[in-house]
């Protein structure tokens, strides 16, 4: 009885020990995923922090990138003066993408005395450039600052003696022969009126004999005309 008794106690003690150790198991297990869960939601703000700054961040640069967008389409304004045949001659605000053609149109387009075979309407456009578009019977320029495609690019300013369209005196119309330095509607009759009374000029040194055409306005416009 008494070894009965032994055994049925060392059972019970094995018994407690057991649930002692399921009982700070299971206590462990919990602790550990409350942490682990408590961890989660704290870390949490701070991503959403982090996301949000991210795309603070993402908008500035966006922002920041279309004013450098919109300034370069700014800086690459440029403006040309475009003369001769075209319907509405001036100065034209244009892009560097643009070529003598896109001038043109701008321009309102070629007159039906425009000589399009003597135009590179290919040629990129240039700021300050100026696009002359000659007549049938006139010459294209051919200085040193174009191609000889009837567009020049002076430095600035105006179009020298030199850079100016030489103009058939014989063969020339009414506006064409305006197209000349100095010369308006009225002198341009005159010229006119003189080469009907004397069957056309033989030589530029005949200018001369024009009324309101001296020796000077004649080397003036020596390099701008021909015969």
């Amino acid at each position: 009885m008494d070894r009965l008794r032994e055994l049925l106690e060392n059972a019970n003690r094995q018994t407690w020990v057991i649930i002692g150790l399921s009982m700070t198991t299971i206590i462990a297990l919990g602790l550990f995923m409350l942490g682990t869960r408590s961890g989660s939601q704290s870390s949490s703000p701070a991503i959403e922090s982090q996301s949000m700054m991210m795309s603070d961040s993402g908008a500035v640069s966006t922002s920041g990138s279309s004013m450098a967008t919109s300034q370069t389409a700014v800086n690459t304004s440029m403006y040309v003066d475009v003369k001769g045949a075209v319907k509405q001659p001036g100065m034209k605000k244009v892009d560097a993408s643009m070529r003598v053609i896109d001038a043109v149109q701008l321009a309102g387009g070629f007159t039906s005395q425009a000589d399009q075979k003597q135009v590179n309407l290919a040629q990129k456009l240039t700021d300050s450039q100026v696009v002359y578009i000659p007549k049938h019977g006139e010459k294209a320029p051919t200085d040193t600052g174009s191609t000889a495609t009837g567009t020049t690019s002076p430095a600035g300013g105006a179009e020298s003696s030199s850079q100016a369209p030489q103009v058939n005196l014989n063969t020339a119309d009414l506006n064409g022969l305006q197209q000349l330095d100095g010369v308006g509607e009225k002198k341009a009759e005159k010229i006119m009126a003189y080469r009907q009374e004397h069957g056309g000029f033989q030589s530029v040194d005949e200018l001369k004999n024009v009324n309101g055409f001296g020796d000077k306005t004649l080397e003036r416009l020596r390099p701008q005309v021909s015969v």
